[in-house]
């Protein structure tokens, strides 16, 4: 009896390592289903909504200027408001930034024994951003309660919770960009406020469509995501 007791213990660390080993291949699977039904999980495009909108706070410090509030609705939306920087570079800092966020992510996780500390960093990160920077109600607290859940999850979660979560928000942050591409196919003809298109008005007076900036984005994205996998892949082959 005990030795069964063992042996099931040791196929279910067995299971574990391996969801682990394959938690990057896990969540592009899912994330690529989830893209072609085009569905959005409510609370993961709230963190990618975060992400974006400090991504463009941090362009705006970065380049001189700074950050008057941000703001996230309960439908996923955002607003960065800044003032001063470097404009061209504030509005592509959305999605480059989720997309370098999100292959940051990645890498850490490639360390095992990282998950936990990339967690608590990621809590102590959005409570810092939250308090400071955000001015909505909905955001602020939406904020602060995903701060608390990822300390929270940083201290009692499974290496391979860690792992599967943590690449699939890296997955999804990196191939962020391609719900602007969706959107704008959807809506087209139609009115638009994305990035893609300020980005068609403020540096083209409207002459180059947004769909082209949308695609541009995208295809450095989806190139960013190769790029990690296969330095990912190719580092695990030789160790």
């Amino acid at each position: 009896m005990v030795l069964a007791r063992g042996q099931g213990v040791n196929d279910t660390d067995s299971w574990s390592e391996k969801i682990q080993q394959h938690a990057l291949l896990i969540s592009i699977v899912i994330t690529a289903a989830l893209n072609l039904l085009a569905v959005d999980l409510w609370l993961d495009q709230i963190f990618l909504t975060f992400v974006h909108e400090a991504s463009h706070g941090l362009a705006a410090v970065l380049t001189g200027g700074t950050v008057l509030s941000l703001s996230i609705q309960p439908d996923g939306s955002g607003l960065a408001l800044t003032r001063g920087g470097i404009r061209p570079i504030i509005l592509c800092a959305g999605y480059a930034g989720s997309c370098l966020s999100g292959a940051g992510l990645l890498l850490a996780v490639r360390n095992r024994g990282w998950e936990r500390w990339v967690c608590l960093a990621l809590g102590g990160v959005m409570a810092w951003v939250t308090v400071v920077y955000v001015r909505s109600v909905f955001g602020f607290f939406i904020g602060t309660l995903m701060a608390i859940g990822f300390v929270w999850v940083g201290f009692r979660g499974s290496g391979w919770q860690l792992s599967v979560m943590l690449s699939f928000l890296a997955v999804r942050s990196i191939l962020n960009s391609f719900s602007d591409l969706i959107n704008l196919f959807r809506q087209a003809g139609g009115p638009q406020l994305t990035d893609a298109a300020l980005l068609s008005q403020e540096l083209t007076l409207g002459l180059v469509p947004p769909v082209v900036f949308a695609g541009l984005i995208a295809a450095v994205s989806l190139a960013c995501l190769w790029g990690v996998v296969h330095w990912g892949w190719a580092r695990e082959d030789t160790v």
